[in-house]
């Protein structure tokens, strides 16, 4: 990873798992000029089409995140980084030397899947901060990101999209509890969405959360969580996995679905997660 500008941007890599990265930078003026030198003309051309100048910055400091992990898996230049999406929308980033067979998306995901030149990745903001996550073994990739101080209404929400069972643990925890957790849950959902291709409110519906797993004790930790509805989509029969972490005042979590067969990750142990 170019660490000098790494540094420049106010990079922070969160610890989630050794197959996954994520790497967040605040959202600032600083960033944005670190990281928009890397960005090639149709990032730019992305960013210009949002409407407010906050939303502009939060997409160039994004995308310049996913070049710098991507960079840093595929062992090429941040520049040289090419971008897009599968026929599935799946996003993700290669190498630019990746054969033209393989260009209409990532390749098959494999334990060493870099060599194949293409990573899955996803991209995360809220105000303050903008998070990307990058995997060369998933096959898709979410990440959410909350402010833990946003004012919700956890029990109207989970009352109205959650499932039965995450609703009944929701409001089975302690008042000053809830929200916390209501945010864990949020985040979980839009991770998954974004990686299974679901969107809101059909995540909020089609999956489920453990409310009891507790939050990380330290920005130095990540939790995995445990889907009590696996609720994936009809003909994705992937693995799945999901992580929570927490830094500075936002909660964070990244949902990863895994290649169907027995991979076995950089922790030598890729378990299904749900049924």
């Amino acid at each position: 990873m170019d660490d000098a500008r790494a540094r420049r941007a106010g990079t922070a890599p969160l610890p989630i798992h050794p197959a996954v990265r994520l790497l967040a930078a605040p959202d600032s003026a600083a960033a944005d000029e670190a990281l928009s030198p890397l960005l090639g003309a149709a990032d730019h051309r992305r960013a210009s089409l949002r409407r407010h100048p906050e939303a502009r910055r939060r997409t160039r400091i994004g995308r310049g995140l996913v070049r710098l992990l991507a960079a840093d898996l595929l062992g090429v230049a941040a520049e040289e980084i090419a971008t897009g999406a599968s026929p599935a929308g799946a996003p993700y980033a290669r190498a630019p030397d990746l054969p033209e067979s393989n260009r209409s998306g990532p390749p098959p995901r494999s334990p060493g899947a870099s060599a194949a030149g293409a990573v899955a990745v996803s991209v995360t903001h809220t105000r303050g901060l903008v998070a990307a996550a990058a995997s060369a073994e998933a096959a898709r990739l979410g990440v959410d990101v909350e402010r833990l101080d946003r004012r919700t209404r956890p029990e109207a929400i989970a009352r109205r999209h959650f499932l039965p069972p995450e609703t009944r643990a929701l409001l089975a925890l302690p008042e000053p509890a809830r929200p916390a957790a209501f945010l864990r849950a949020w985040t979980l959902k839009e991770a998954w969405g974004k990686a299974a291709g679901v969107a809101v409110p059909g995540a909020l519906s089609r999956i489920a959360f453990d409310l009891t797993t507790p939050p990380p004790f330290s920005e130095a930790t990540a939790r995995e969580h445990h889907a009590l509805e696996p609720g994936a989509p009809s003909g994705l029969q992937s693995p799945w996995r999901f992580w929570t972490t927490t830094y500075s005042s936002f909660t964070l979590a990244v949902a990863a679905g895994f290649p169907p067969a027995d991979s076995i990750g950089a922790s030598g142990n890729l378990a299904r997660t749900s049924r």
